[in-house]
């Protein structure tokens, strides 16, 4: 075993990343371990969302084997274009070196510059109709806040782009925003080929649960993986550049969880003329798998030019000359100026509300101001040791209708208004240890038996059914139905759905779930869970979007030394696709 190999092991590195730097030292002929090193680095840094590998901020990363990396950046450079397994992109090579310094996987350097480049052949402006009639649906809608109201602009901006991109907390009015915007476009052209989709079953769920309530029930909203045809059996997916989707538009909420990975499979399935309209929360949580492309494209926002300017001023009498920008003056050229927008007020929470105030806290990473808002006594509460009790009390109401044995839609409604979210799976404070204590509790009460399956267990799927009609994040109960029989319930578009307990996909037990899968959901009250010791997985990403969660009480179990941490760490992910998609338009 080579010294490399020995070194990577030793400090921890994924088997995937050890056998990946074997890979190319093999395939170098062992002409310079510096590649095996970087290939090893690289491999890293993706498992942990990263895009790619920037050189020039190695300082604090892989501590363990700095001693083997270049004191000089620009040797490391000079080495890696010296070898046979490094390229910059015009044939293949297992590593790819762009002229910015940064170093990729070939895949993802190849999905990153079709997201760049297809993003700026849509920086195109669509010619609206009807200017009147929609200059006085615009002048209709209520406006309950005072200056800008950002919603009427994302519309506006919406309908005269072929990509946008419209992000905004909690409560922003995103959803209103899709109603809205179909409204429009459907005033504009009738026969509009609409098309809405999420990243995962339970988003497109509450998205079409929606639109149904609006009369846009023709209109069936799907997960981007249905959408694209991508599936076990066909990762690349039915629709691409030769054979693209068949819409007019596209409108994708929660997208702040797709990956690098799939936004070059959605675009490249658009059809030339498509429009892609993009929602999300450039604040939460970024995808699981690589990138974190929603934050990207929104370094962007906020950038008009004066014919745009001139147009919102026009049709729905908004003055954005404060955010009006010259790019030719200024010698930029950004893709996508006039096509992101940051909605600015939260309807949900105002400025007295505290767990509005404790979310701009920790999204501006101010720790003092953090522990300030949590110890002020309201929305909030905060236990620095663990405490099982209050931790359960928040399920009573759950408990109290399993054991009175009331209607299903009662069980799920008590249930849905609670839920503990766990930082981490495993471990301790953890979602199995959370789930655990829970279950012993309710097992001293008399309704849980040693089975898996017990009258009152709340379980969430995780692996898609296209056949049962369950996704990924969707959440149901084990109850008794009327013949005394223990089945899967649903609460699926104001419906309860029975599953036979056979025909159940994978399902883990949900009185505890992990902040990544509570992402586009929403309830009462939360209780956060966070590790007592440090974990990398700790940001103030993954705290903010947990917060975020709870619409009107949140209860906190950390120490403060974690608190703080977590608030202070801001993460990162390294990618180039801001800086592609600057200085492309000429």
């Amino acid at each position: 075993m080579s010294k490399v190999m020995k070194v990577l092991k030793q400090a921890g590195f994924t088997e995937l990343a050890c056998q990946f730097a074997r890979y190319i030292e093999r395939v170098d002929n062992g002409n310079d371990q510096l590649m095996a090193l970087s290939a090893g680095l690289l491999t890293e840094a993706v498992s942990q969302g990263h895009v790619c590998l920037n050189l020039n901020q190695m300082t604090g990363l892989f501590h363990s084997v700095r001693h083997l990396l270049p004191d000089d950046v620009s040797e490391w450079q000079r080495r890696l274009k010296l070898s046979n397994v490094v390229g910059t992109g015009d044939d293949y090579r297992p590593l790819i070196m762009a002229d910015n310094g940064l170093v990729y996987l070939y895949r993802y350097w190849h999905d990153e510059q079709h997201v760049a480049t297809a993003i700026t052949q849509r920086h195109a402006e669509i010619a609206l109709t009807n200017h009147q009639q929609l200059k006085q649906i615009l002048a209709e809608w209520p406006t309950t806040i005072d200056g800008i109201d950002w919603q009427k602009v994302a519309v506006l901006m919406a309908l005269t782009r072929q990509f946008s991109v419209i992000s905004g907390g909690p409560g922003t009015g995103k959803t209103t925003i899709v109603l809205r915007l179909l409204h429009c476009l459907y005033q504009q052209r009738a026969d509009l080929r609409i098309a809405l989709a999420a990243p995962t079953g339970k988003a497109a769920a509450r998205l079409q649960h929606v639109i149904s309530d609006k009369d846009n029930t023709a209109i069936q909203a799907k997960t981007l993986h249905r959408l694209l045809g991508i599936n076990a059996h066909n990762e690349q997916g039915r629709y691409n550049a030769d054979r693209p989707l068949p819409f007019d538009v596209i409108i994708v909420d929660e997208a702040s969880m797709i990956d690098i990975s799939l936004m070059a499979k959605l675009l490249q399935a658009l059809a030339p003329t498509a429009r892609l309209v993009l929602l999300g929360d450039s604040q939460q949580l970024a995808s699981v798998e690589s990138g974190a492309v929603l934050a990207n494209l929104c370094q962007h926002a906020m950038s008009f030019d004066a014919d745009f300017v001139t147009m919102v001023a026009d049709l729905a009498a908004i003055d954005l000359s404060d955010y009006a920008r010259n790019d030719e003056a200024n010698n930029t050229h950004s893709a996508l100026q006039n096509s992101v927008v940051k909605l600015q007020h939260s309807y949900r929470f105002d400025e007295a509300s505290l767990i509005g105030r404790l979310a701009y806290a920790i999204q501006a990473g101010k720790a003092d101001k953090v522990v300030l808002e949590l110890t002020e006594a309201g929305q909030t509460t905060w236990q620095q040791d663990e405490n099982n009790a209050l931790l359960i009390a928040g399920y009573q109401p759950y408990f109290n209708a399993i054991t009175a044995s009331e209607n299903p839609l009662n069980c799920i409604e008590a249930f849905e208004n609670y839920r503990v979210l766990c930082a981490i799976k495993q471990g301790p404070q953890s979602v199995a240890s959370v789930n655990a204590v829970i279950e012993r509790q309710i097992a001293k009460l008399g309704w849980r038996s040693q089975h898996d399956f017990y009258h009152g267990r709340p379980i969430m799927i995780t692996q898609n059914d296209y056949r049962q009609q369950l996704f990924n994040g969707d959440t149901g109960l084990i109850l008794k139905d009327e013949a005394g029989q223990l089945r899967a319930c649903f609460l699926i578009d104001n419906v309860l759905r029975w599953v036979d307990l056979i025909r159940l996909p994978a399902h883990e037990t949900a009185f505890a779930i992990t902040i990544h899968k509570s992402q586009g959901s929403e309830f009462e009250h939360v209780c956060v869970v966070l590790p007592q010791e440090d974990t990398a997985i700790l940001n103030r990403e993954l705290l903010y979007t947990a917060i975020t969660r709870a619409k009107k009480q949140v209860m906190l179990f950390c120490n403060e030394t974690i608190l703080r941490k977590t608030v202070m760490t801001q993460h990162e992910r390294e990618s180039g696709l801001a800086g592609l998609l600057d200085n492309q338009i000429g």
